[in-house]
C-alpha cells in the first residue's frame, strides 16, 4: 500500500510540474521586407504533432514550454526554427524563399533567373507528367502551358502528337516546335514509313524529366534561329544530388476502355429502318418501284434472329503497366543519376499495344575548380503493333460502324469468317439467306476484321541511342567555357504481314512488306559564357557559341507475294518481288550564336541576341540566314514608389521583338527543295528512263517571322496570388510555298518564297493559394490563350484550294472551311434542303455547291487548363481540366452513318429519329434506300460540321503517403499510394468520337493537286480511351 501511495505522489508531482512548465504563448507571423502579416502560416512544435496556423491577421495562440522549439513555414518563405524560452509573446518575421525568387528558366543555351528575364516561358515541372499513364511526353504538355496547343492524331498507343505553339506560321513548311533535350536540338516527329505512326518523343522515359520549358517569345527562341520560328520545347533529364544514394521504384497497372461508344442500330432497327428506305424508293412516274412484297423478300424477318454487335467485337478493355526503377546520389567529386524503365498499353481496338523498354545513366564528375564533366547516355526500344487502317473494311475500326448485324462473325466451329468472297469458302453462309435473291443478301462488305487480326499484323519496332558528353573549362572567375559533343542513333524496323489465307491476301499469295529506316544525328556544340558585374550595380551575361549539326537519313522498303502458307513469314519464301524503294539523304546546319543580358540593381534589364546559320538545303548564294531578337523588362517593384505597396511582391513589364526563320518539313523533297531533281522511275520503249521530277529554283531561302512580345509577370498577396499576362504578333514572310507553273514547262508547281501570315493572341495564366492552414493547402492555376490566325498574301493569288472542304484565302484563317450551307429539311416532302440563290433553300446540291461560304476553321480560337491541387495532411489530390473552344471539324463518320440510305451498311441509332410523313419536323431527311442520287442529304455540306467546344477532366489523381513515423520503422524514405484517370470525362457538343482532333491544317501537295484529306477531319479515327491506374512510389 505504501509503494502505491509512493508511486502516485510521484506521479502527480511530475504531472503538477510540467503544468507549471507548460504555458500559453501568442505571437505574431509577418513578411521580413515589408512587416505585413502573413496568414495561414503554420506553426508546428519540432518533434511533436502540436500545431497552429496564423490567422488572418497573422497572430497565433498555442501551448508550449520553455524547452521547445517552433518551426514556422509558410509557401514562398523560408521556414524558420524559433526557441521558445522564456517568452509569453513571439513576434517571427520571414525571409522569402530564395528559391522561389531564384526560380530558373532553362532555354538550352543558357540558365537565366525568371525576375531576371526579359523572356516569355512557361515551365512545366516533372511532378507533372513523371506519374502520368502516357507513353508520349507532347500528350503530359496539354493543358500545362499558355499558347501551348495539343492535339491528337490517333488513340493508337504511342501514336505521333501534334503540338502547336502560338499557332501556324506556315502553309507548306513545318508547323511542329524544335525540341531540345538537355541543351541539345533532338529529333522529332513520325518516321515510319508503311506501318502505323509512331513519334519518336515517345522513346523518352517521363519519370527521367526534370522539367520541361516551353520558349514562346523571339527574345527566347531566336537564339535558334532558323529553326526556332515554331517554339521550342526544351527538355531537361533528372542529375544526382550529393549526399546519402536514394532508391526509388514506382509501378502501376491500369486498364482503358473506350471514352465514348456511338450507338449502332441492332439487327431489328435495321431491318427497319431498310424497309423503310425501301418503300420510299419511287420510279420517274412517281409510283413505288417494290411491293410490300418485294421488300418482305429483299429483308424478310428472319434477318432479326442474327444480331451480330461488331462494335463490341472490335473494342476491348484494354491493360497498361508501367515498372520503373531510379537511383541516385553522390559525393562533393562525382554525382549520378541511372534508371530503368518497362511500359506496355494494350489499346483498346483489338490488335493494337505499344511496348517501351528504356534505360539511362547521367553522371556529373568534377575534376578540380577548373575542369567538370558531364554525361548522359539513354537507350530505348520500342514496340509498336495497329490493327490496320481507319479507311479498309478489314480494319477494326472501320468494320466495328459498317457491318450489317445480320450475319454472323464467325462459323459453328467458332472460326472467324474470313469476309465475302464471291462464295468462296470462308464466306458467310447460311440457310436463312436462302430465299433472299442474290443481289440483295447482306454480306460482310469486305473482309472480316475478326480474322484479320488473328491472321495479321502490322508493327514497328524502334531502337533509339542517344549519347551526349559535355566538358565544362573554368577560364577565370565568371569565364566559363563547355564543349558538348552529342550523337542520336535512331534505327526503325517496320513490319507487315498479309496472310495468303486472309482476305486481302488470297488474290496474291499473301504479302510480306519489310521497311528499315536510319536516322543519325550528330552535333558539336561550343559554348563561351561570361558573366561579370561593375560595381555590384551593373550585372552582365554574355554568351558566343558555335553549333554544327549533321543528320543522315535512310530507308529501304521492299514487298513479296507468293507466299505457300502462313507459317514461314521471311522474304527469301515469297515468290515475287513486287514492290521496292529506298533513299538516303542528309543536310548539315552550322550556326554562329552570341547573346549579352544586362541589368542594372535587378530593376532595369536589357538582352540581345544573335544569330548566323548556314543549311546546307539552300543554294550557296542562299544559305546563311541572320536571326536576332532585343528585349527588355522593368521590375517596377524594385522602384521606390512601388516599395511600400505591402501587398504587391512582384510586378515586371516585359517586351521583346526579333528575327526567326523556318525551312522544315517542305514538299516531297525537304532535304533538296531548291535543286532541279530527276526521276528513275520512268520506262520508255520497254527501257528505264529518267524525267525531271522537280524544277531548279536557285533564289529559294528561308521562311522569315517576326515575333514581337509584350507582356507583365506579377505576384501579390504575399505571393498568394500571381501570375502573367502576355500579347504577341507573329508575322511570318517568304513562305515557303509550291505555286503552280505552265504545262508547257512540264511541271506542275515550283518552290518559292511567296506569302505571308499572321497569328496573334492575348496568354494569361493566374495562380495562387487560396487556402494555406496547418492541414489543408488548396492551389489553383489557371491558364488560357487566344489566337487569331489569318493568310495576308499568297503571291498574287487570292486562294488555294485545300482539300474538297477547305480554302487557303486571303484575308481568312488558315484552314478555313468553304462549304455548301445546309438549310434543313422540307417539312412537307422530306426532301433535304441547301442554301442556294439569294439565300433561299434549294433541293439542288449542284446549286447549294455554286454558292459555298466561308462557315468557320478549324484552328481553336481558345485553348487552356486549369490545375487544382489539394493537400490535406497525407492525402493529395490534382485536377486538371483542359479546354478549347471556337474550332469545327466535318464529321465523316456522320455522313457515312447518318447516309440518310445512301448505303445499306449499318447505321447510327440516331439516324432512327428522321422524317417519316408530312408535318414531321426533324433535321435528317427521309430514308431512300440507295440514295437520291445528285441530291443526297448526306452530300458534303455544314450538316455534318460540328463545333469542337470542349472542357475535359484530363487528369485526376489521389494520393496517400506514409507518415513519416511509420517510414521510419519500415526503413523507408518514403512510400505513396495513388489512383489516377485520365480523360475521365467531357463535356461537349460533338457527336464523334472525342472532340480533341488534329486540326493542324493540311497544305495543298500543290495548287494543281490539292490534298484530298482536310484539317480536321473524323474519318474512321481510332478513337480515345478512358485510363485508370493504381500505382506505389517507394523511397529508400
Amino acid at each position: 500500500m505504501r509503494k502505491v501511495l509512493f508511486l502516485l505522489l510521484a506521479v502527480l508531482c511530475v504531472v503538477g510540474q510540467a503544468f507549471a512548465q507548460s504555458r500559453n504563448l501568442t505571437g505574431k507571423v509577418t513578411d521580413g521586407k515589408d512587416g505585413s502579416p502573413i496568414p495561414g502560416a503554420t506553426i508546428q512544435v519540432k518533434g511533436t504533432t502540436r500545431g497552429t496556423a496564423t490567422t488572418p491577421d497573422g497572430t497565433f495562440s498555442l501551448q508550449v514550454s520553455a524547452n521547445d522549439v517552433l518551426v514556422v513555414s509558410f509557401i514562398g518563405y523560408e521556414s524558420k526554427q524559433v526557441p521558445v524560452g522564456p517568452a509569453t509573446t513571439l513576434k517571427i518575421a520571414l525571409s522569402t524563399d530564395s528559391k522561389s525568387l531564384d526560380e530558373v528558366v532553362v532555354t538550352g543555351y543558357t540558365l537565366e533567373k525568371k525576375t531576371n528575364s526579359t523572356i516569355a516561358a512557361s515551365t512545366i515541372t516533372g511532378a507533372k507528367v513523371n506519374n502520368i499513364s502516357l507513353p508520349d511526353v507532347n500528350q503530359m504538355l496539354q493543358g500545362n502551358a499558355p499558347g501551348l496547343s495539343v492535339s491528337t492524331n490517333s488513340g493508337q498507343p504511342g501514336s505521333k502528337t501534334e503540338v502547336r505553339v502560338r499557332g501556324v506560321g506556315s502553309v507548306s513548311a513545318g508547323t511542329s516546335p524544335l525540341y531540345v533535350l538537355d541543351g541539345i536540338i533532338m529529333s522529332s516527329g513520325d518516321f515510319t514509313q508503311n506501318t502505323p505512326s509512331q513519334d519518336i518523343l515517345s522513346s523518352l522515359n517521363p519519370a527521367d524529366i526534370e522539367n520541361i520549358t516551353v520558349l514562346k517569345d523571339a527574345a527566347a527562341t531566336a537564339l535558334y534561329g532558323s529553326r526556332g520560328s515554331n517554339g521550342v520545347v526544351v527538355i531537361t533529364t533528372k542529375t544526382g544530388k550529393k549526399g546519402q544514394s536514394r532508391i526509388n521504384f514506382n509501378g502501376k497497372f491500369g486498364f482503358q476502355n473506350l471514352a465514348k461508344s456511338i450507338p449502332m442500330m441492332n439487327a431489328t432497327e435495321l431491318l427497319q429502318f431498310q424497309r423503310e428506305g425501301l418503300a420510299n424508293v419511287l420510279n420517274a412516274n412517281g409510283t413505288r418501284k417494290y411491293t410490300d412484297a418485294d421488300i418482305q423478300k429483299f429483308r424478310p424477318d428472319h434477318l432479326a434472329d442474327y444480331n451480330t454487335d461488331w462494335m463490341d467485337l472490335a473494342f476491348r478493355t484494354g491493360k497498361t503497366q508501367s515498372y520503373g526503377i531510379n537511383a541516385s546520389g553522390g559525393n562533393e567529386k562525382t554525382t549520378f543519376y541511372a534508371s530503368g524503365d518497362y511500359f506496355k498499353q494494350d489499346g483498346i481496338l483489338i490488335g493494337s499495344s505499344f511496348s517501351r523498354y528504356s534505360g539511362r545513366l547521367n553522371v556529373d564528375h568534377k575534376f578540380n575548380d577548373k575542369f567538370d564533366l558531364s554525361v548522359k547516355m539513354s537507350g530505348s526500344y520500342t514496340d509498336q503493333s495497329s490493327a490496320g487502317q481507319g479507311n479498309s473494311f478489314s480494319s477494326p475500326l472501320m468494320g466495328a460502324l459498317v457491318q450489317v448485324p445480320w450475319i454472323p462473325a464467325k462459323d459453328e466451329n467458332g472460326n472467324p469468317y474470313i469476309g465475302y468472297v464471291g462464295g468462296q469458302p470462308g464466306s458467310p453462309t447460311w440457310s436463312g439467306v436462302a430465299d433472299i435473291p442474290d443481289s440483295w443478301r447482306p454480306t460482310l462488305q469486305g473482309g472480316n476484321f475478326l480474322h484479320t487480326v488473328a491472321n495479321n499484323y502490322r508493327k514497328n519496332n524502334n531502337t533509339q541511342t542517344i549519347f551526349n558528353a559535355a566538358l565544362g573549362y573554368n577560364i577565370i572567375d565568371g569565364l566559363r567555357l563547355v564543349v558538348k559533343g552529342n550523337a542520336e542513333l535512331t534505327n526503325i524496323r517496320e513490319k507487315q504481314w498479309t496472310a495468303p489465307n486472309s482476305y486481302d491476301g488470297r488474290n496474291y499469295g499473301g504479302y510480306l512488306y519489310n521497311g528499315a529506316s536510319f536516322m543519325g544525328l550528330y552535333t558539336a556544340q561550343q559554348l563561351l559564357t561570361y558573366n561579370f558585374s561593375i560595381k555590384k550595380d551593373h550585372n552582365f551575361r554574355l554568351l558566343a557559341g558555335n553549333e554544327y549539326s549533321y543528320q543522315n537519313r535512310a530507308y529501304s522498303l521492299y514487298a513479296k507475294n507468293g507466299f505457300p502458307g502462313n507459317q514461314l513469314q521471311v522474304p527469301d519464301v515469297g515468290a515475287n518481288l513486287f514492290d521496292g524503294s529506298g533513299n538516303e539523304s542528309a543536310y548539315a546546319f552550322q550556326g554562329l550564336i552570341g547573346k549579352a543580358d544586362y541589368d542594372y540593381k535587378s530593376k532595369y534589364f536589357l538582352s540581345g541576341s544573335f544569330r548566323r546559320d548556314g543549311s546546307s538545303r539552300f543554294r550557296k548564294d542562299s544559305r546563311y540566314g541572320n536571326f536576332y531578337s532585343v528585349g527588355a523588362a522593368w521590375r517596377i517593384t524594385e522602384e521606390e514608389f512601388a516599395k511600400n505597396i505591402s501587398w504587391l511582391n512582384d510586378l515586371k513589364l516585359r517586351s521583346s521583338y526579333g528575327i526567326m526563320g523556318n525551312a522544315e518539313g517542305l514538299g516531297k523533297y525537304p532535304d533538296f527543295p531548291y535543286r532541279g531533281l530527276y526521276s528513275l522511275s520512268g520506262a520508255y520503249l520497254g527501257e528505264t528512263a529518267g524525267f525531271a521530277s522537280q524544277p531548279f529554283n536557285p533564289n529559294l531561302s528561308w521562311e522569315k517571322q517576326n515575333l514581337f512580345d509584350i507582356g507583365l509577370d506579377f505576384s501579390v498577396l504575399n505571393r498568394r496570388v500571381y501570375g502573367s499576362i502576355g500579347f504577341y504578333d507573329k508575322r511570318s514572310s517568304a513562305l515557303l510555298m509550291e505555286l503552280p507553273l505552265s504545262m508547257t514547262t512540264g511541271f506542275e508547281a515550283i518552290n518559292m518564297n511567296v506569302g505571308k501570315m499572321m497569328n496573334q493572341g492575348f496568354e494569361i495564366s493566374i495562380g495562387g493559394i487560396p487556402v494555406a492552414t496547418k492541414n489543408f493547402t488548396w492551389t489553383s492555376d489557371l491558364n488560357f490563350a487566344t489566337l487569331r490566325n489569318k493568310v495576308l498574301d499568297l503571291g498574287g493569288q487570292t486562294a488555294i484550294p485545300a482539300g474538297t472542304r477547305q480554302r487557303i484565302e486571303v484575308g481568312k484563317p488558315l484552314g478555313s472551311w468553304y462549304m455548301p450551307v445546309w438549310y434543313g429539311v422540307d417539312p412537307q416532302t422530306g426532301n433535304p434542303l441547301w442554301v442556294g440563290n439569294d439565300g433561299k433553300p434549294t433541293t439542288s446540291y449542284l446549286e447549294a455547291q455554286a454558292n459555298r461560304q466561308f462557315v468557320g476553321q478549324a484552328l481553336p480560337k481558345i485553348t487552356g487548363g486549369w490545375t487544382n491541387k489539394i493537400n490535406y495532411k497525407e492525402f493529395d489530390l490534382s485536377v486538371l481540366i483542359t479546354f478549347s473552344a471556337g474550332n469545327k471539324a466535318y464529321n465523316s463518320n456522320r455522313a457515312n452513318l447518318e447516309s440518310d440510305g445512301s448505303n445499306t451498311r449499318n447505321q447510327a441509332r440516331d439516324a432512327m429519329d428522321h422524317w417519316q410523313k408530312p408535318g414531321d419536323i426533324s433535321d435528317r431527311p427521309k430514308v431512300i434506300f440507295g440514295g437520291a442520287g445528285a441530291n443526297a442529304g448526306n452530300q458534303s455540306s455544314t450538316r455534318y460540321l460540328e463545333s469542337l467546344d470542349y472542357a475535359r477532366v484530363r487528369n485526376v489523381t489521389l494520393g496517400y503517403t506514409l507518415p513519416k513515423k511509420l517510414l521510419t520503422s519500415m526503413k523507408l524514405q518514403s512510400l505513396r499510394v495513388y489512383a489516377q484517370a485520365e480523360n475521365l470525362f467531357t463535356l461537349t457538343g460533338y457527336k464523334g468520337w472525342d472532340p480533341d482532333i488534329n486540326t493542324n491544317p493540311i497544305p495543298p501537295t500543290s495548287t494543281a493537286s490539292p490534298a484530298l484529306n482536310n484539317a480536321g477531319s473524323d474519318f474512321y479515327r481510332y478513337p480515345t480511351s478512358r485510363v485508370f491506374t493504381f500505382g506505389v512510389s517507394v523511397g529508400l
